[in-house]
């Protein structure tokens, strides 16, 4: 289904075409009634549908990059200031190292905190080049003057002004060099698209008028439609952004599952159809907020979409991981997951030759799996069953003695060395080494499609997928046979979301193995 997406960018509103359009429809639209709805209808131009909405397929955290560059900043600025400290202070003084280290520290923890004061990090789409290196600049300056005059203050038995400003100065231009090479970094992946939250809005109102018009000057926001259960009485786009359809279109689209994040824009006024919105949209994967009242009641909104967003937009449904945990967790997969590949390359490529002598047909079996968001991904596996008889859909489930596993398959589904392969879906960023197991797109259960059993089903997909989870080393593994065994394992999957960071996560893929190893009943 992703591969069918288009991956051209949404047209914007910049052309002089779609401004005149965009006035014309402004013209025609009355003020907001007492629901918050736009009641006017411009009826000589035809309605955009979600057939003609495109979306960015490959999008990148933001936060995540931010705490990369963050990390880099504080080695590099670590350093470079020791390696300054230590030529000027060794043979100098006759003092201990202790001196030396503990003054790099302190002019490091300055330099970063000047950094973080001066917002150096936030890297909004509309500065430029120029403007962030001056803001790094000034920054640098400020921690340099702090850094001497602290050391002047004090004046410890150490102290040379010599070493200390060489060293800032070294660290200025380290920055500045970074920096500049973050913000070109950045600017290509802004244009692409992949860095701007990818939103949709649910209500034409005035509240997502004034969003709308904001992310136009400021484009923290990528928003690609309105869904709206009025369409006789909505405008064909506010400000550009186009109103295209109903919930259930919104439902059946393509490209949701690369939508971020899905905004009520209803006011309290309307408060039985916020509730009617929320409740048709609840059990998505994708991230829901509604926005608060505050917003709805601000004349002019001056301050960066960004700082509106996190002060007047609730969220219902929980809220993400944050950028260092999400960037600890894709360097710990890449890690891993890599030393792992080469570490069982050679018992792989064994296990691959004795596949393919052992039954004809391919040595992996490619299946359509739901991940992150229900985005749709083919997981990799040693293929264990007759290929006349494998399941691409999973509509019968693994039973006892199964007729359709090869002599082979039995060993290498029981010991779970069938799942090996799924490494390359972790380098790759499919998959994680730890998160819910991914399960076959239109998977059944006692006949019927599994995520119908589950109320709560969708909400494992708001993580990436993974090897081994929280459910594999509590006895849930293998076939799920009744609504039961789906019920148990959702939810210890969704106990697994709510709860995961990087130490429980190396706890679990340690457990993994012994659990695996020990466990002689599941039918796998």
């Amino acid at each position: 289904m992703a591969e069918n997406l288009k991956t051209v960018r949404t047209e914007t509103a910049d052309t002089t075409a779609q401004t005149r359009a965009r006035r014309e429809d402004e013209r025609r639209v009355a003020r907001p009634g007492p629901d918050g709805a736009a009641p006017a209808v411009d009826r000589r131009r035809k309605r955009r549908t979600i057939d003609d909405l495109v979306v960015p397929t490959r999008q990148t955290n933001m936060n995540a990059v931010r705490f990369g560059m963050q990390a880099v900043d504080i080695a590099a600025v670590l350093g470079v200031i020791a390696l300054g400290i230590w030529q000027g202070y060794v043979g100098v003084n006759e003092k201990t190292i202790l001196a030396p280290i503990i003054v790099s520290i302190l002019g490091s923890a300055v330099f970063i905190f000047m950094m973080f004061f001066a917002r150096a990090y936030r890297f909004p789409p509309t500065e430029t080049i120029g403007a962030h290196v001056k803001t790094v600049f000034v920054a640098g300056l400020a921690a340099l003057g702090v850094w001497l005059s602290t050391a002047l203050i004090i004046r410890p038995d150490s102290f040379l002004p010599d070493a200390l400003a060489q060293a800032g100065l070294c660290a200025i231009a380290v920055l500045l060099a970074l920096h500049m090479l973050y913000s070109r970094q950045l600017q290509r992946l802004h244009a692409k698209g992949r860095l701007a939250p990818t939103v949709v809005m649910l209500g034409a109102t005035d509240s997502a008028r004034r969003i709308i018009e904001e992310n136009a000057k400021t484009k923290e926001l990528n928003i690609v439609a309105i869904f709206d259960e009025r369409l006789a009485r909505a405008p064909l786009n506010i400000y550009g952004v186009p109103v295209v359809g109903k919930i259930g279109d919104l439902l059946q689209w393509e490209g949701l599952p690369y939508v971020n994040r899905i905004v009520v824009t209803l006011p309290s006024a309307a408060a039985a159809r916020k509730k009617d919105f929320v409740e048709k949209v609840r059990l998505l994967p994708n991230r829901i907020a509604y926005v608060a009242d505050a917003f709805e009641n601000l004349d002019h909104v001056k301050q960066r979409l960004a700082e509106i967003a996190e002060v007047s937009l609730n969220d219902i449904t929980g809220n993400p991981k944050s950028g260092s945990h999400t960037a600890l967790k894709r360097m710990t997969d890449i890690v891993i997951g890599s030393v792992a590949l080469v570490v069982l390359a050679i018992p792989l490529g064994i296990i691959a030759i004795m596949i393919k002598r052992d039954s004809p047909g391919p040595v992996l079996f490619r299946q359509p799996r739901h991940g992150f968001n229900n985005r749709i991904f083919d997981v990799l596996k040693f293929r264990t069953m007759r290929t006349d008889q494998c399941d691409v859909k999973a509509e019968r489930q693994t039973e006892a003695n199964d007729p359709r596993i090869t002599r082979l398959g039995r060993f290498i589904r029981k010991t779970s060395i069938d799942e090996l392969p799924q490494l390359v879906n972790v380098i790759r960023g499919e998959m994680s080494l730890v998160g819910p197991r991914p399960h076959a797109v239109g998977m059944k259960t006692a006949g019927r499609d599994s995520i119908e059993l589950v109320e709560e089903y969708a909400h494992r997909h708001k993580v990436k997928p993974g090897m081994t989870g929280w459910a594999q080393i509590n006895g849930s593994r293998g076939p799920l046979h009744n609504g039961d065994d789906v019920q148990r394992r959702v939810q210890l999957d969704v106990e697994y979301i709510e709860r995961s960071n990087i130490f429980w996560d190396l706890l679990i893929m340690a457990k993994t193995i012994p659990v695996m190893l020990g466990d002689r009943e599941t039918i796998r």
